[in-house]
């Protein structure tokens, strides 16, 4: 900003300069014609003084004596003839100097016209440059202005940089600390899956206990239908079985405090129910809370990102219980496949006619086929025939690579492929 600043004496200064140029090129041709209109007044001058100085010799008396003899008049035509000659050379040079000087003058006359468009042209240059000049000075003070605005948002965006910075540091510690938070998370996940599992046992004993109320409530219903049957008979014959009618009496009053005592225990049932509800529903919550923030968590380097799981896929091979060995010691296990979805997400992991170990095995029990985590098989994707146990000893499951969705085959656990893990 600073080098575009004017000062308003140089601008006056150049002004000066400029109107001064301007003045000595239109005084040029006028000093030029002068000068020659001076020297050609000279000669004219000393032309006529020839001639008076001639017609003075020839009227003068000493002229009239001198007619007398003639060798004076010789002498004087001679003079005068020399004279003569000598001033029509210098007439003749003066014409010519005259012609020359018209041709100065009107060549000058033509540089002064000359000169006077420069003069009306750099006039209007300099018109052109004041304009120029102001519309500068113009940009250069709203330059400074926009010079002292930056400044100030520059000095706004460091603030906020440092302010930034501050921040930024603050959100990696709580980033390290929700780390920690979701490792306490998924032991608590882990403590309430279990505790989940305990309540669904109790919840189930609750709905036998239930049902089984609700079973002798509709004897005990039918018993009173009875009973009331049988009291509208005795009512009828209240005269001749009284005894019986009191005594029927007593277990009417006996069966309704069994009901009573029956509804308040339904009611009591029913409230722990609720609670068992309101639980169950909390606690689904907290697994839907923890599910999605295990689905946003990012997988190791080499593994596959799959709903909550992440999937890793060995280039070596080894038999089926090194395959797993090797699983449990990176903190996963073989694959456990209990979804469409996921068949197919395993089957695009592999090679064209690519065959791995996954987590099944019926070596516990021939023909009951069980997952690694003890779960059940409920989904199956057996090959057409499968498994056929056509060895003996084919108690391991391993995966086959397919264009639609792949298919399993049970084999021999000692066979040497590669493997799957999840975690």
């Amino acid at each position: 900003m600073d080098i575009m600043e004017i000062d308003e004496t140089d601008d006056s200064i150049y002004k000066n300069l400029v109107t001064q140029g301007n003045v000595h090129r239109g005084n040029q041709p006028k000093r030029c014609v002068a000068i020659c209109l001076g020297l050609l007044c000279a000669v004219l001058l000393a032309g006529n003084i020839g001639q008076i100085i001639f017609y003075m010799i020839i009227n003068s008396p000493a002229s009239a004596d001198a007619t007398q003899t003639n060798d004076s008049v010789t002498s004087a035509n001679d003079i005068l003839t020399t004279e003569r000659d000598r001033l029509q050379g210098s007439y003749d040079a003066l014409s010519v100097d005259k012609q020359q000087l018209q041709v100065t003058l009107s060549d000058l006359t033509k540089e002064k016209d000359q000169l006077q468009q420069s003069y009306k042209t750099l006039t209007a240059e300099r018109d052109g440059l004041e304009d120029s000049y102001r519309t500068v000075t113009n940009e250069r003070d709203r330059y400074r202005a926009n010079y002292k605005t930056l400044k100030k948002d520059n000095d706004h965006l460091r603030t906020n940089y440092s302010d930034m910075q501050k921040s930024l540091e603050g959100l990696q510690t709580t980033h390290n600390d929700l780390i920690a938070n979701l490792s306490q998370f998924q032991t608590k996940y882990n403590n309430l899956q279990r505790e989940k599992e305990e309540l669904q046992t109790l919840f189930n004993a609750l709905v036998a206990n239930r049902d089984e109320l609700e079973s002798n409530y509709s004897l005990l219903r039918r018993d009173k239908d009875q009973l009331q049957k049988s009291f509208d008979r005795l009512n009828m014959s209240k005269s001749h079985t009284e005894a019986s009618y009191t005594s029927l009496w007593k277990d009417k009053n006996q069966l309704q405090m069994m009901y009573n005592a029956l509804c308040k225990e339904n009611e009591q049932l029913q409230t722990e129910y609720s609670g068992l509800a309101t639980d169950r529903d909390q606690l689904q919550k907290n697994i839907d809370k923890i599910t999605g923030k295990v689905r946003g968590m990012k997988c190791p380097t080499r593994w596959s990102k799959f709903d909550t799981s992440c999937y890793f896929l060995s280039t070596a091979k080894k038999n089926w219980t090194e395959s797993r060995q090797d699983c449990v010691a990176a903190g996963a296990d073989l694959v456990v496949i209990d979804s469409q979805d996921e068949q197919e997400f395993v089957n695009r992991l592999l090679d064209v006619n690519q065959n791995v170990w996954i987590g099944l095995t019926d070596s516990l029990n021939e023909g009951t086929w069980m997952w690694v985590d003890g779960s059940p098989v409920t989904t199956t994707y057996w090959e057409p025939g499968q498994p056929n146990s056509f060895s003996g000893d084919q108690d391991c499951g391993e995966f086959l690579q397919s264009s639609h969705e792949g298919k399993w085959n049970d084999d021999g656990c000692f066979s040497k492929q590669s493997w799957i893990c999840e975690k």
